[in-house]
């Protein structure tokens, strides 16, 4: 066998990082490695960087065709350093009116399309127009573009959404217009919803934002709940958006919107635009055509789409740089040919069936909530079960974001190496490596922990 089949089957042992990076890490062994056509295109990469980086847009256009295929049908047009760059309301606005003016409603309209002997500002206001009437937008869309959130979403690091935080130090940065926050766990009717949506479009709200997963305490949108918001955001053309930053392929499926629970309530209306990054390598914004605004863009071919795609890129001369991109490649290579999506729900019921073992307690219900491999409950059982876990600080809620690698779903190399007494030895092991380069894990957005490590776990 060779050194490089060698390095695709190591498999490595479960730990107790749960943390996982902020959810950054799906596997602990590394898409490049694990993927034969990444790893040919990194070994060239290192001896003649150039060569590889000639085939910067052919690889991007892989990727955008694969993101697409594995997402069903969810395009990734437009590619930032962080989630929070992708959550801006003037990016958003901006994308929506290039995706229209490069539209099939526009490029192959006699009257509306570009023409030769017409003034360029001629035929930028017919275009721009024609959009907003589409749109149901006002110059207040325009100057001022805001978002509708749903209460108990993550919101962003920075910029308008982080009005929302719970985090003062996020919501002392916190700049823009505040979004409108309506909030679901009063369980508005469908007619109150459509009103509170109606207020919020009249001062500038473009589109409704909310999570699948809540990030604040792991609560799940019930389908009834998720089809009132396209119902109410479809009578009033809101943009949806989802942000699965955290729960892509975590749970189930590829979005997790797209599990089965919320077919029956989907109506072939779909999310207009997804936003994803951590664990993908890329975040960004992907979009689709079945949505509540994007189904009247008129987008049958993935021809078009692409073009559409390419225009709005050109924005940038490169969004990613290529060890970035190849990284990416790798993930989705990995996710596909091993089915990571129905691997995180074998994770998670391997997790939970040892939870409610060694913590009976978290047999009752709500005490452990999320879908898949994205599981959240209460910090006191995961400090006494010794896991390293993300933590927002103002909340008694934890996540818990384990590998999706095979080891997560054997039980018994859980019990040992993770859960159980024998995992004193892999524990040390990992503490001693890390004060090696001067670190601990992390606890607590980047407090060190203690040398508790040592001292093993529960038993």
């Amino acid at each position: 066998m060779s050194s490089h089949n060698n390095i695709q089957n190591i498999e490595p042992l479960p730990d107790h990082d749960f943390h996982s990076a902020w959810g950054c890490t799906y596997s602990a062994r590394g898409a490049i490695n694990n993927d034969p056509q990444t790893r040919a295109l990194w070994l060239q990469y290192l001896s003649n960087p150039s060569s590889v980086e000639r085939q910067f847009h052919v690889l991007l256009g892989s990727y955008t065709n694969l993101f697409a295929d594995f997402f069903g049908s969810y395009y990734p047009i437009s590619l930032h350093a962080h989630a929070t760059d992708a959550l801006l309301p003037t990016t958003i606005a901006s994308l929506i009116l290039n995706t229209v003016a490069t539209s099939p409603l526009i490029l192959e309209s006699e009257e509306l399309r570009p023409k030769g002997n017409e003034a360029p500002e001629e035929t930028g206001t017919r275009i721009r127009d024609f959009s907003l009437a589409l749109l149901g937008w006002t110059e207040a869309h325009i100057q001022a573009p805001n978002f509708i959130a749903i209460e108990g979403i993550y919101g962003a690091g920075f910029g308008p959404l982080a009005h929302t935080s719970k985090e003062w130090e996020v919501q002392a940065i916190a700049a823009g217009p505040r979004p409108v926050v309506v909030n679901l766990k009063a369980q508005p009717s469908q007619e109150d919803l459509d009103a509170q949506f109606a207020a919020a479009k009249a001062r500038g709200a473009i589109g409704v934002v909310f999570d699948m997963v809540s990030t604040e305490d792991g609560s799940v949108l019930p389908p009834t709940q998720y089809a009132q918001l396209k119902l109410a955001a479809q009578r009033n053309r809101l943009l949806v958006i989802v942000d699965e930053t955290m729960t892509a392929i975590r749970c189930g499926a590829p979005f997790a919107f797209q599990r089965a629970e919320y077919n029956p309530v989907s109506n072939d209306v779909q999310p207009d635009l997804v936003i994803f990054g951590k664990g993908l390598g890329i975040s960004g914004l992907a979009i689709g055509f079945a949505g509540v605004i994007t189904r009247n863009f008129a987008y049958k071919k993935r021809a078009d789409i692409m073009q559409s795609i390419l225009y709005w890129r050109a924005m940038v001369s490169r969004p990613v740089r290529l060890p970035v991109l190849l990284e990416a490649l790798g993930v989705l290579r990995v996710a596909h040919a091993e089915d990571w999506p129905a691997r995180s729900m074998a994770v998670g019921e391997t997790v939970r069936d040892i939870l409610y073992e060694l913590e009976p307690e978290t047999k009752a219900p709500g005490a452990v909530r999320g879908l898949g491999a994205m599981i959240a409950l209460h910090r006191d059982v995961a400090m006494r079960l010794r896991i390293q876990s993300a933590i927002r600080r103002r909340s008694p809620w934890v996540r818990w974001l384990p590998k999706l690698d095979r080891g997560s779903i054997d039980r018994d190399l859980m019990m040992r190496h993770v859960f159980g007494k024998e995992s004193t030895e892999r524990r040390r092991a990992l503490a001693e490596e890390a004060e090696s380069v001067g670190t601990m894990p992390l606890c607590d957005r980047g407090r060190l922990v203690p040398k508790m490590l040592s001292r093993g776990v529960r038993k």
